[in-house]
């Protein structure tokens, strides 16, 4: 196990420090934009394109790292992340931070990929759930403690642009003074997207209605805070607070949905964060501390959301499909972060800031309404074949594989080549439980 923490060390170092980075980058870039004067609309767009260079990273980086390595990649997206950090703070206008925020995304993605596939190939499947754990660890934490680097520059001078690029650069270091893992060699091949919801359709429309709320609150809470004239260290307490939140209920939430039917235990969930931003949007005025408290209720809650989605989904398909399922769902979580922005800024730009709240709100009780339509039509279900719940990564469908059930190593080695498992590789189970 120490060997094998020290292999995955500098990975997760690296992780940390262009997190920290990016992290406060993002809220700072919604802020700085608003400073100018641009509404809601504008920033919800600006917002957008940041997930869609995500969604676009997600579908094309790994075939970079599989042809140039994990640490050449790395520092590929390191520079350009730096680079892109660099422009912006020379024209301030929503077309081009449009741009520049896409290739943030695309970078952040190429980010998230390395970190995931290397930990993946330095691991079996016996320390995968821990590796997994260690992984949303660091990530949550990173972008949580970013957020308070907001505290130490002020939003026109130069120094967010030095301290982000600083740290994009700095985050090349520790995975320099590693060997690389070589290529990737994994099969990330999708599902056909329609067969994906009509089987399940319950998981997809949780992973695009999270998809909506996660984007809209990274993009669009500080706006929110900044609008009801909080502090901007106020703001960076909100934001932290919310995300470091996001850890406290992975597990709990994630034991419930292993021991109850899943689908019953995303509607709970989905009616818990419902009664939680509606609480917000009628008394958030009343002080900042209760502000504050609630927001890191809905953080714990609805940071659950989209790894219960994916667990419920994954309960329809053999493990052996699960890479697939979980890439597709991807998709359509990424599709839902750049339409969450735009909807979510509209309500603000029409009705007010605090019906960024609402429209949580509304996203919530909306899954309760259809899923419970779903239900009631549809009476087949997958729970007596369980998938154990993990708190999967948001970003890429790599982290699956760390899942200790999805064993890759074996059964790529028996798989034909339409994907199925070959039979023979139940015999060669049989043999080693005899032997």
């Amino acid at each position: 196990m120490k060997i094998l923490f020290r292999s995955v060390f500098p990975p997760l170092m690296s992780l940390v420090i262009v997190m920290l980075g990016n992290g406060f980058f993002n809220t700072f870039s919604s802020l700085r934009i608003a400073e100018e004067g641009y509404d809601n609309i504008v920033i919800g767009l600006v917002n957008s394109a940041y997930y869609l260079g995500m969604m676009v990273g997600c579908l094309y980086i790994e075939k970079l790292i599989s042809r140039i390595g994990h640490i050449r990649a790395f520092a590929i997206f390191a520079s350009i992340n730096s680079l892109v950090f660099l422009f912006q703070g020379f024209y301030i206008h929503p077309i081009p931070w449009g741009f520049f925020r896409l290739l943030t995304g695309f970078c952040s993605s190429g980010f998230f990929i390395v970190i995931e596939s290397w930990m993946l190939l330095s691991t079996s499947s016996r320390y995968r759930g821990k590796l997994l754990s260690l992984y949303m660890l660091t990530l949550y934490f990173a972008q949580g403690l970013g957020q308070f680097i907001l505290n130490a520059v002020s939003l026109k001078s130069i120094f967010p642009y030095v301290i982000a690029i600083g740290l994009s650069s700095l985050s090349v270091l520790p995975v320099s003074m590693m060997k690389s893992s070589g290529p990737l060699g994994l099969d990330h091949s999708s599902l056909n997207l329609w067969k994906l919801i009509k089987k399940a359709p319950i998981g997809p429309l949780g992973c695009f209605l999270a998809g909506m709320i996660m984007s809209s609150f990274y993009g669009l809470t500080p706006i929110f805070a900044k609008n009801i004239h909080l502090s901007l260290f106020q703001i960076s307490q909100v934001m932290g607070g919310t995300i470091l939140g996001g850890l406290v209920l992975q597990w709990p939430i994630g034991h419930l949905s292993d021991i109850f039917p899943r689908k019953y235990v995303l509607i709970a969930v989905s009616s818990l964060l419902f009664i939680i931003t509606s609480i917000l949007f009628l008394f958030y005025s009343s002080s900042y501390w209760f502000l504050l408290l609630f927001m890191i209720i809905f953080g714990s809650v609805a940071f659950t959301f989209y790894p219960l989605s994916i667990s419920y989904t994954c309960d329809y398909f053999a493990q052996h499909r699960v890479i697939g399922v979980t890439s597709s769902l991807l998709i359509i979580y990424g599709i839902g972060c750049v339409l969450g922005p735009i909807a979510s800024s509209s309500a603000m730009q029409f009705f007010g800031p605090s019906y960024l709240l609402l429209t949580f709100a509304i996203l919530s009780i909306l899954f309760v309404i259809i899923a419970l339509f779903l239900i009631k039509k549809n009476k087949q279900s997958a729970e007596d074949d369980l998938t154990e719940y993990l708190p999967t990564p948001r970003a890429t469908a790599l982290g699956y594989y760390l899942d200790p059930k999805v064993d890759t190593e074996d059964k790529e080695d028996f798989e034909d080549e339409e994907g199925e498992i070959d039979p023979l590789y139940e015999e060669y189970e049989d043999d080693d439980e005899q032997d």
